[in-house]
C-alpha cells in the first residue's frame, strides 16, 4: 500500500551521513521505496544492507502505529466499545515503570552497536573520558553487560537517553581514585632519643 509520508529520524541521518557516498546513493532510495511503497531493496551492499535492517524496524513501527491509528479514528467515528471503568488491573498496569515510547524499537543490542558506530558522538565521548575508540568499544560492550543485569536487557526510551545513561554509568564505574597524600608519608615516630638537645646521662 503506497504512503505519502514517513518518519525520518535524525539518527538516521547521522549514521548514513557516515557512510561512503556510494554507499548513501544506494541506503536513502532503499529507506525511502520501502518506507513510501513497501518495495524491499535487492542487490545491495553488504554496508548498505546492515544500514537498511538497523532503520526497518523503526520505519516498520511507524507504519503500523499509522495504521493503528487510522483504525482507531474510523472504530470512534462509529461509536466504538463503552469504556470501562477502572479496575486494579490497570492501576497495577499505571504504577510500573512505563515502557519505551511504541515508536522507539530498537534492542540494547541495537542501540550498543549504533552508539559505536556514531562517530560525531564518539570523538566527544573519547575526548571526556580519555579514551581511544577500541577502549570505548569495550566500554560499551561493559555497558550493555550491566544494563543486562540491572535492567533486564530493556532498552532506553531513546537513543539519546542509551547515550546518556552510558556517561552516567562511565563516570560512576570508572570515577578516578582518590589517594590521601597524607597516607603516603610516613608515620610520626615519637621515639624519646634523648633530652632537650643534649644526651642522656
Amino acid at each position: 500500500m503506497a504512503r505519502d509520508s514517513f518518519v525520518f529520524y535524525r539518527s538516521f541521518f547521522e549514521a548514513i551521513k557516515r557512510m561512503p557516498p556510494e554507499v548513501q546513493t544506494e541506503v536513502y532510495p532503499a529507506i525511502v521505496e520501502y518506507a513510501l511503497d513497501g518495495k524491499e531493496p535487492k542487490g545491495l551492499s553488504d554496508i548498505a544492507q546492515g544500514v537498511f535492517i538497523l532503520v526497518k524496524p523503526n520505519i516498520d513501527a511507524s507504519i503500523t502505529r499509522y495504521e493503528n491509528g487510522k483504525k482507531c479514528a474510523q472504530f470512534g467515528k462509529l461509536g466504538g466499545r463503552p469504556k470501562k471503568g477502572k479496575t486494579a488491573s490497570s492501576a497495577k498496569a499505571k504504577s510500573e515503570v512505563p515502557a519505551p515510547p511504541s515508536d522507539y524499537t530498537l534492542t540494547l543490542q541495537q542501540e550498543i552497536d549504533q552508539m559505536k558506530a556514531d562517530r560525531t558522538w564518539n570523538e566527544p565521548v573519547c575526548m571526556q573520558f580519555h579514551l581511544d575508540a577500541d577502549e570505548l568499544a569495550k566500554r560499551l560492550d561493559a555497558f550493555h553487560n550491566h544494563c543486562k543485569c540491572e535492567n533486564d536487557g530493556k532498552s532506553h526510551s531513546d537513543i539519546n537517553d542509551a547515550k546518556r545513561h552510558f556517561c552516567s554509568w562511565m563516570r560512576k564505574a570508572y570515577a578516578p581514585v582518590e589517594h590521601d597524600s597524607d597516607a603516603e608519608l610516613p608515620p610520626p615516630s615519637y621515639e624519646f632519643n634523648g633530652g632537650f638537645g643534649g644526651q642522656d646521662i
